[in-house]
Formats: structure tokens, sequence, C-alpha cells
């Protein structure tokens, strides 16, 4: 079972925009985060544009730069 005092606060909230590192010029919204009692946080996205994809990825995949970058500033 996973252990919740070792979870990371979580820095995201649902709006916060990000872009996956050397995927599609494509901009993904934070809709959810979702936390379990046995899992590490995860977070649900949604492809901005129309195009009706949805992403889950744990917290730490989400934070990791190498992976995915955070946009400021951007409306939708």
């Amino acid at each position: 079972m996973f252990d919740n005092s070792k979870i990371e606060k979580i820095t995201v909230q649902p709006g916060d925009a990000f872009i996956k590192v050397g995927g599609i010029d494509s901009v993904w919204k934070v809709d959810r985060i979702l936390e379990y009692t046995d899992l590490p946080p995860h977070i649900r996205l949604i492809e901005n544009g129309g195009n009706n994809r949805t992403a889950t990825v744990a917290l730490s995949a989400l934070m990791d730069t190498k992976s995915w970058l955070p946009v400021k500033n951007h409306d939708f």
C-alpha cells in the first residue's frame, strides 16, 4: 500500500497548462487532481483545441521537465 505520508505537496491546480516535450505542438490543461489511498497523486489532462483527448499522468511525471513543461499565461 502507498504511504500517504510521503506524498509530495501538489503544486498544480485545475486550469494549469502544460506541453509535452517532444510531442506535437499541443497544450494540455489540468482538469482534475486524482488522489488515491494506494497510489501517488495523478493528474487528468485535457488537450486544448477540441480534439477530445485526455491523459492521466502521475504528478511526478508531470513535474519532470524532461517530459512536460508548464505554459504560463495561456488563455483557454
